[in-house]
């Protein structure tokens, strides 16, 4: 059993002795432990003090709520892109393999993607800003807190702050959507100004004297590059092949040049890593990490489908001349010239070189552009500049040039954690020189996380379905625009609204769920 999953197992067991500890006695409501479902809320007065003192400036949180019912439509209309993008590329995730539960748990530690120290600190810098502004906006529009805690079921789920019902129903729905709306606004403005200080103030001041250099930001398992002993991190000086040495680098479009040595071919690596200058033998050429189940390069071809753990050394399309195929950069310029319905044939090799085999295969569709569904990388390594790196790191749209462009550059950018980011792989920070030395990595890394971790939480909250926020902000916008619309009888819009919203919430928790089914498991 995987170290995740035991844990939860642990956490598990001993949750249920507490949870009905605190159904069955007495003494538990008196300490603030109360039953909420299948989870126990601890009730506590915290932060209500200051809560009062800064929810006198009415003026303010007025204007405060009118932006934040702004910003929670503008993230509404964010999560609900990134579902269809997900949904439309669903045959794509359906195809891939699993990455496990562990992945949708946002717990510090046991998430793969959210390191212990890091992702618990921006966790709670979330959680607490999130709830603050709940209760500041609550008490701005003359509305109780009864109480403020954290909820608990197995491991801690988020904290919360309690406003009095009877308020909440007596309020007017402009008072409902301040108060709903104000958590999601205020994990937005934090995340900006996370990220304005570690991206443009911090990043913004990095340079590398390695920065036009080809260099290896992740290493991937079982691959020719791990077993050749070649770290992440490491620096690309030269490779010598057949007696002669070749400079290795990048050309102006960021394309790898190569000069004369076959795909597949034996080398001598040498490479910088952060302890000094290595040698390393491996094979060199366009390896295949996985193959996507059902996909056109796992199908009914000749010989059978294509094959993870072993390398591609050429692909011909329906007459055109033999392309060799050296890397992952290769590669994908060659795929961005087919289209759906080619004919290939894939020249292959196993991962010792002992021996090749062809595999024909029709391409499939993804975007009007040929599709194999294989991942791909140059002999176990991700390839890129240090330059480009910094430019990933620092700017959300890098690369893009349209409209279109810069909103998949930004979904891409949230998705940084899976490629190592946060916001500079660990293993390229030696590239960099940096003020403060590690101190510098140190505290990118906090705002980092206080960055992704508010926006998750921001952007998370703003779905239309209940219980999240924005739930209660989609039936309060409808019933407000159903009342522009000419419809005077308040309780009818009022029934209206709240059966729309259960309605949406039952499609968008579907529609959620269907989405990470397909990329976890």
């Amino acid at each position: 059993m995987e170290l995740e999953y035991l844990v939860l197992l642990i956490l598990a067991i001993a949750y249920v002795p507490i949870y009905v500890w605190v159904w069955r006695s007495p003494r538990a409501a008196a300490l603030g432990l109360v039953k909420y479902g299948p989870c126990v809320m601890i009730k506590t007065k915290w932060g209500t003090g200051i809560m009062d003192r800064l929810s006198v400036y009415r003026r303010f949180w007025r204007f405060f709520g009118a932006f934040s019912i702004a910003a929670s439509f503008f993230l509404m209309g964010f999560i609900l892109l990134i579902i269809l993008i997900g949904l439309t590329n669903l045959p794509v995730s359906l195809a891939a393999s699993g990455i496990g539960v562990q992945y949708a748990l946002a717990i510090p530690g046991l998430n793969p993607l959210i390191p212990l120290v890091y992702g618990w600190l921006g966790l709670v810098v979330a959680m607490v800003v999130h709830e603050l502004a709940h209760g500041m906006q609550t008490r701005a529009n003359d509305m109780r807190v009864d109480s403020t805690g954290v909820l608990y079921g197995v491991v801690p789920l988020g904290a919360f702050v309690e406003p009095n019902e009877a308020d909440i129903a007596k309020s007017t729905r402009r008072a409902k959507l301040d108060l709903y709306s104000a958590g999601i606004s205020t994990n937005l403005i934090v995340a900006v100004g996370a990220f304005l200080v570690f991206a443009v103030l911090m990043l913004g001041n990095v340079s590398s004297s390695y920065g036009g250099d080809v260099g290896v930001y992740r290493i991937t398992e079982d691959s020719p590059a791990l077993h050749a002993g070649i770290p992440g991190g490491a620096i690309i000086e030269y490779i010598e092949a057949d007696g002669s040495v070749y400079a290795y680098a990048y050309d102006s479009d960021y394309t790898v040049t190569y000069d004369h040595w076959s795909p597949g071919e034996a080398v001598t690596v040498s490479y910088i890593a952060e302890d000094g200058r290595h040698e390393a033998e491996m094979r060199w050429g366009l390896f295949i990490e996985a193959v996507m189940g059902g996909s056109p390069a796992a199908g009914d071809g000749e010989g059978g489908g294509l094959k993870a753990r072993t390398f591609i050394l050429s692909i011909t399309v329906e007459g055109r001349a033999e392309a060799p195929m050296y890397g992952y950069s290769e590669f994908l310029s060659f795929m961005q010239t087919t289209r759906p319905g080619d004919e290939a044939e894939v020249l292959c090799m196993t991962a010792d070189g002992s021996e090749t085999f062809t595999r024909s295969l029709t391409l499939g569709d993804r975007g009007g552009i040929g599709y194999m569904g294989i991942e791909t990388s140059t002999s176990g390594m991700r390839l890129v500049t240090p330059d480009m790196v910094l430019e990933v790191g620092r700017n959300p749209i890098y690369g893009a040039d349209t409209l279109t462009g810069a909103a998949v550059s930004m979904l891409s950018y949230i998705r940084g954690p899976f490629d190592g980011f946060s916001p500079i792989p660990q293993g390229a920070h030696w590239w960099y020189d940096t003020p403060l030395g590690d101190s510098f990595w140190t505290i990118a890394t906090v705002l980092y996380w206080i960055f992704w971790l508010n926006m998750m939480l921001g952007v998370s909250n703003a779905l239309p379905a209940f219980p999240f926020d924005g739930g209660f902000i989609f039936q309060g916008g409808l019933s407000s625009l159903l009342q522009r619309l000419g419809m005077r009888d308040e309780k009818r819009r009022e029934d209206i609204a709240a059966r729309v919203a259960g309605h949406m919430s039952i499609v968008m928790v579907v529609m959620l769920v269907v989405v990470i089914a397909a990329v976890l498991f």
